[in-house]
């Protein structure tokens, strides 16, 4: 009988400890231990700063610090010290940024200031096998009376497709600039290669593919076809977004440096300086960790004012 009782012991353990495990591993363990940060992110919708006063406030500082600079270097090393000075400079905290974490990278959000805000998407373009910082997001949003529709565009589908499957919609392509076949920096089974891949245009696949012109979130990191086929131009005035009726409110873009370097950095700084002259986005948490990553806000949508 002892011997029974001191095997049932040990089953029960094993399960319980099984249990407990499970529960680490699971969304209802990461969702307990952050409805802390939860409770403090919800609050910035209650944030009011005027964005028309934050943003002249930031556009006045940037411009002041980088347009002397015309070397393409020079602006690559000075544009994350140079936002970092004008977001503070400009308050721009009060707008009610909300910082999302993934395994290796922060992702940036303003949630809707408007209650029960309608139809809310947010697209993922290179999916990187990690859906973490999603996963926060849909889970605020919730709290927030908001649901999210997800769709996410990787080309290669291991990891990837199961993941995102979980919170939304799952393509196996590489979206670019403009259609065609190029080459592309993608992760598979065992690491990074480089290699040609058919790109899908951007435009073909918001508006023809899924038949939608306004994009909520768009979280663009596909490993520098930022740099391929034009595709700064779908941020600007009368640009290829602008003229095919598709409105973006908020980007979080990384700017890759993985060949060509020099012509990189040009571009780069040409995109940055147009930005600026043309007054549309703001362009903050600029951060660099070998690559640029940043967030950008759609000042002139009157859709994303209003919203957002």
């Amino acid at each position: 009988m002892h011997r029974y009782s001191q095997f049932f012991l040990g089953v029960l353990s094993f399960y319980l400890f099984f249990l407990l495990v499970r529960f680490y591993f699971s969304d209802d363990y990461t969702d307990w231990i952050e409805a802390d940060q939860d409770e403090i992110d919800l609050k910035s919708v209650t944030l009011r700063g005027d964005k028309s006063e934050i943003f002249g406030a930031w556009h006045r500082c940037f411009m002041e610090n980088s347009s002397p600079i015309t070397d393409a270097e020079e602006f690559w090393k000075s544009f994350v010290g140079i936002s970092r000075k004008c977001d503070g400079q400009a308050n721009v905290h009060q707008l009610g940024i909300v910082t999302l974490k993934n395994s290796d990278e922060m992702k940036h959000v303003v949630f809707p200031k408007i209650f029960n805000a309608g139809p809310h998407n947010l697209f993922t373009i290179g999916i990187g096998r990690d859906i973490r910082a999603e996963k926060q997001f849909r889970r605020k949003m919730l709290k927030l009376g908001n649901n999210v529709t997800f769709y996410g565009a990787d080309p290669i589908p291991y990891i990837n497709g199961e993941l995102y499957t979980q919170i939304g919609q799952y393509f196996p392509l590489a979206i670019g600039g403009k259609s065609g076949i190029s080459n592309a920096r993608v992760m598979e089974k065992y690491g990074y290669i480089e290699t040609n891949m058919i790109h899908i245009d951007i435009v073909y696949f918001f508006k023809e593919i899924l038949n939608i012109t306004i994009i909520d979130n768009l979280w663009f990191d596909a490993e520098g076809e930022e740099f391929n086929n034009d595709f700064f131009d779908i941020f600007y005035d009368n640009g290829r977004f602008e003229t095919n009726g598709i409105d973006v409110c908020q980007v979080n873009i990384e700017i890759h440096i993985t060949s060509d370097v020099p012509h990189r950095k040009e571009e780069f700084m040409k995109f940055m300086k147009r930005i600026l002259e043309e007054k549309k986005y703001g362009v903050f948490f600029g951060d660099e960790f070998g690559h640029i990553r940043m967030y950008m806000f759609n000042y002139g949508s009157q859709y994303c004012l209003e919203k957002f």
